[in-house]
Protein backbone atom coordinates (compact mmCIF):
# COMPACT_ATOMS: atom_id res chain seq x y z
CA UNK A 1 0.00 0.00 0.00
CA UNK A 2 3.09 2.30 0.85
CA UNK A 3 5.95 1.04 -0.48
CA UNK A 4 7.54 1.82 -3.93
CA UNK A 5 7.38 5.83 -3.94
CA UNK A 6 10.53 7.29 -4.37
CA UNK A 7 8.88 10.55 -3.54
CA UNK A 8 9.91 10.88 -0.46
CA UNK A 9 6.50 13.15 -0.05
CA UNK A 10 4.48 10.53 -1.47
CA UNK A 11 5.66 8.47 0.92
CA UNK A 12 5.18 10.31 4.34
CA UNK A 13 1.69 10.99 2.49
CA UNK A 14 0.59 7.69 2.72
CA UNK A 15 2.08 6.52 5.69
CA UNK A 16 -0.16 9.56 7.54
CA UNK A 17 -3.11 8.15 5.74
CA UNK A 18 -2.05 4.84 7.12
CA UNK A 19 -1.83 5.90 10.65
CA UNK A 20 -5.17 8.08 10.15
CA UNK A 21 -6.72 4.68 8.84
CA UNK A 22 -5.13 3.29 12.42
CA UNK A 23 -6.96 5.76 14.72
CA UNK A 24 -10.49 5.15 12.96
CA UNK A 25 -10.45 1.95 13.22
CA UNK A 26 -9.52 1.84 17.21
CA UNK A 27 -12.28 4.36 17.64
CA UNK A 28 -14.79 2.36 14.96
CA UNK A 29 -13.98 -0.95 16.84
CA UNK A 30 -14.28 0.75 20.51
CA UNK A 31 -17.71 2.04 19.22
CA UNK A 32 -18.96 -1.22 17.64
CA UNK A 33 -17.97 -3.02 21.02
CA UNK A 34 -20.25 -0.73 23.24
CA UNK A 35 -22.68 -0.73 20.77
CA UNK A 36 -23.21 -4.68 20.46
CA UNK A 37 -22.71 -5.07 24.21
CA UNK A 38 -25.46 -2.71 24.78
CA UNK A 39 -27.46 -4.75 22.18
CA UNK A 40 -26.88 -7.91 23.33
CA UNK A 41 -26.45 -7.66 26.67
CA UNK A 42 -22.83 -8.65 27.12
CA UNK A 43 -19.93 -7.73 29.57
CA UNK A 44 -16.57 -8.15 29.40
CA UNK A 45 -14.48 -8.47 33.03
CA UNK A 46 -12.83 -4.97 34.22
CA UNK A 47 -9.55 -6.38 32.97
CA UNK A 48 -6.97 -4.64 30.63
CA UNK A 49 -5.71 -7.47 28.87
CA UNK A 50 -9.28 -9.22 28.52
CA UNK A 51 -10.71 -5.82 27.16
CA UNK A 52 -7.98 -5.69 24.83
CA UNK A 53 -8.51 -9.07 23.69
CA UNK A 54 -12.21 -8.20 23.03
CA UNK A 55 -11.52 -5.79 20.98
CA UNK A 56 -8.80 -7.26 19.10
CA UNK A 57 -10.35 -10.88 18.47
CA UNK A 58 -13.99 -9.41 17.89
CA UNK A 59 -13.57 -6.32 15.97
CA UNK A 60 -9.91 -5.41 14.75
CA UNK A 61 -9.50 -8.63 13.42
CA UNK A 62 -12.74 -10.02 12.81
CA UNK A 63 -13.32 -10.47 9.08
CA UNK A 64 -16.77 -9.73 8.57
CA UNK A 65 -16.27 -6.35 10.89
CA UNK A 66 -13.25 -5.45 8.92
CA UNK A 67 -15.02 -5.88 5.55
CA UNK A 68 -18.14 -4.09 7.44
CA UNK A 69 -16.28 -1.14 8.11
CA UNK A 70 -13.93 -0.81 4.80
CA UNK A 71 -10.76 -2.98 5.63
CA UNK A 72 -10.92 -5.89 3.85
CA UNK A 73 -8.47 -4.81 0.97
CA UNK A 74 -6.44 -2.59 3.40
CA UNK A 75 -2.71 -4.33 4.19
CA UNK A 76 -3.26 -4.01 7.85
CA UNK A 77 -3.19 -6.16 11.12
CA UNK A 78 -3.08 -5.93 14.62
CA UNK A 79 -1.31 -7.99 16.43
CA UNK A 80 -0.96 -8.77 20.31
CA UNK A 81 1.58 -9.37 22.85
CA UNK A 82 4.43 -8.85 20.45
CA UNK A 83 7.96 -8.98 22.05
CA UNK A 84 10.25 -5.69 21.81
CA UNK A 85 13.73 -4.30 21.97
CA UNK A 86 15.89 -7.30 22.06
CA UNK A 87 18.78 -6.25 24.15
CA UNK A 88 21.92 -8.24 22.82
CA UNK A 89 23.88 -8.49 26.14
CA UNK A 90 20.86 -9.90 28.29
CA UNK A 91 19.39 -11.96 25.52
CA UNK A 92 15.63 -10.39 26.47
CA UNK A 93 13.28 -8.27 25.73
CA UNK A 94 13.51 -4.77 26.94
CA UNK A 95 9.24 -4.78 26.14
CA UNK A 96 5.67 -6.22 25.36
CA UNK A 97 3.04 -4.52 23.32
CA UNK A 98 -0.40 -4.21 23.74
CA UNK A 99 -0.78 -4.46 20.12
CA UNK A 100 1.47 -4.21 16.92
CA UNK A 101 -0.09 -2.88 14.12
CA UNK A 102 1.56 -3.90 10.36
CA UNK A 103 1.10 -2.80 6.96
CA UNK A 104 2.42 -4.76 3.52
CA UNK A 105 5.28 -2.37 4.15
CA UNK A 106 7.02 -4.57 7.49
CA UNK A 107 7.30 -7.43 5.03
CA UNK A 108 10.28 -5.53 3.45
CA UNK A 109 11.17 -3.46 6.97
CA UNK A 110 11.00 -5.70 9.96
CA UNK A 111 11.07 -1.70 12.01
CA UNK A 112 8.09 -0.55 10.14
CA UNK A 113 5.20 -0.62 12.42
CA UNK A 114 3.08 1.15 15.09
CA UNK A 115 2.18 0.49 18.70
CA UNK A 116 -1.23 0.98 20.56
CA UNK A 117 -0.35 1.10 24.22
CA UNK A 118 -3.40 -0.45 26.23
CA UNK A 119 -4.81 1.36 29.79
CA UNK A 120 -7.32 1.19 31.85
CA UNK A 121 -8.85 4.09 33.64
CA UNK A 122 -11.34 4.94 36.29
CA UNK A 123 -10.35 8.33 37.90
CA UNK A 124 -8.59 6.62 40.21
CA UNK A 125 -4.61 8.44 41.02
CA UNK A 126 -3.48 4.88 40.88
CA UNK A 127 -4.67 4.32 36.90
CA UNK A 128 -4.21 7.62 35.88
CA UNK A 129 -0.16 6.97 37.34
CA UNK A 130 0.34 4.22 35.68
CA UNK A 131 -0.94 5.51 32.25
CA UNK A 132 1.99 7.78 32.02
CA UNK A 133 4.64 5.53 34.08
CA UNK A 134 3.76 2.04 32.13
CA UNK A 135 2.16 3.58 29.18
CA UNK A 136 3.37 7.12 27.74
CA UNK A 137 6.99 6.72 29.40
CA UNK A 138 7.45 3.35 27.60
CA UNK A 139 7.79 5.32 24.32
CA UNK A 140 9.94 8.39 25.75
CA UNK A 141 13.29 8.44 27.82
CA UNK A 142 16.74 7.70 27.22
CA UNK A 143 16.30 3.86 26.94
CA UNK A 144 12.86 3.80 25.74
CA UNK A 145 10.94 0.09 26.40
CA UNK A 146 9.29 0.67 22.74
CA UNK A 147 10.46 1.47 19.54
CA UNK A 148 8.96 4.60 17.45
CA UNK A 149 10.42 4.29 13.78
CA UNK A 150 7.67 6.25 12.60
CA UNK A 151 7.65 8.68 14.87
CA UNK A 152 4.03 8.18 15.66
CA UNK A 153 1.78 5.54 18.40
CA UNK A 154 -0.90 5.64 19.71
CA UNK A 155 -2.27 5.37 23.88
CA UNK A 156 -5.67 3.77 23.89
CA UNK A 157 -7.50 4.69 27.36
CA UNK A 158 -10.56 2.44 28.21
CA UNK A 159 -12.43 4.39 30.67
CA UNK A 160 -14.16 1.63 32.59
CA UNK A 161 -16.39 3.58 34.93
CA UNK A 162 -19.19 6.19 33.63
CA UNK A 163 -17.39 9.30 34.23
CA UNK A 164 -16.55 12.96 31.74
CA UNK A 165 -13.65 12.23 29.69
CA UNK A 166 -12.08 15.51 30.26
CA UNK A 167 -11.50 15.19 33.36
CA UNK A 168 -10.09 12.26 33.30
CA UNK A 169 -7.80 13.91 30.67
CA UNK A 170 -7.39 16.79 33.16
CA UNK A 171 -5.81 14.77 35.99
CA UNK A 172 -3.30 12.76 33.70
CA UNK A 173 -1.88 15.78 32.26
CA UNK A 174 -1.17 17.16 35.38
CA UNK A 175 0.84 14.05 36.47
CA UNK A 176 2.21 13.98 33.13
CA UNK A 177 3.36 17.77 33.04
CA UNK A 178 5.15 17.02 36.46
CA UNK A 179 7.07 13.78 36.07
CA UNK A 180 8.47 14.67 32.22
CA UNK A 181 7.52 17.87 31.75
CA UNK A 182 11.41 18.89 30.52
CA UNK A 183 10.92 16.32 27.57
CA UNK A 184 7.91 17.76 25.90
CA UNK A 185 6.99 20.45 23.24
CA UNK A 186 3.04 19.85 23.09
CA UNK A 187 1.14 18.40 26.24
CA UNK A 188 -1.71 16.21 26.32
CA UNK A 189 -4.31 18.03 23.58
CA UNK A 190 -7.66 17.38 22.84
CA UNK A 191 -7.94 17.79 18.63
CA UNK A 192 -11.17 15.42 18.04
CA UNK A 193 -14.32 14.98 20.90
CA UNK A 194 -17.65 13.59 21.43
CA UNK A 195 -19.97 12.21 23.97
CA UNK A 196 -18.21 8.82 24.34
CA UNK A 197 -14.46 9.51 23.53
CA UNK A 198 -11.55 12.20 23.15
CA UNK A 199 -8.33 12.07 20.90
CA UNK A 200 -5.50 13.89 22.13
CA UNK A 201 -1.74 14.49 20.71
CA UNK A 202 1.08 15.03 22.32
CA UNK A 203 4.88 15.42 20.91
CA UNK A 204 8.06 15.29 22.87
CA UNK A 205 12.01 16.84 21.80
CA UNK A 206 12.81 13.59 19.86
CA UNK A 207 10.04 14.62 17.66
CA UNK A 208 8.08 11.34 19.00
CA UNK A 209 3.82 12.14 18.46
CA UNK A 210 1.40 10.06 20.54
CA UNK A 211 -1.90 10.22 19.80
CA UNK A 212 -4.13 9.48 23.07
CA UNK A 213 -7.76 7.62 22.86
CA UNK A 214 -9.47 7.64 25.63
CA UNK A 215 -13.08 5.98 25.30
CA UNK A 216 -15.77 5.09 27.56
CA UNK A 217 -16.76 2.13 27.56
CA UNK A 218 -17.99 1.67 30.95
CA UNK A 219 -21.48 0.99 29.97
CA UNK A 220 -20.25 -2.90 28.47
CA UNK A 221 -17.33 -3.52 31.58
CA UNK A 222 -18.91 -5.96 34.27
CA UNK A 223 -18.42 -4.71 38.07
Amino acid sequence: MMGGFQDRLLNQTFKQNFFNIIITTLITGCKLMVENGCLNKLSIPNNEEKIRTHLLENYLENEKIRCMIGLSDVPIRFLPEIPENYDVDTNTYIGRTDIRVLSSNWLSNPKDYYIVECKRLDGTRSLNQKYVDEGICRFVGDTPKYSSYNNQNIMLGFIVKDMDCSVVISAITDIHTKKIGSIIVKDITPIMNSKDYYLCESIYINQLSLKHIFYNISSVISS
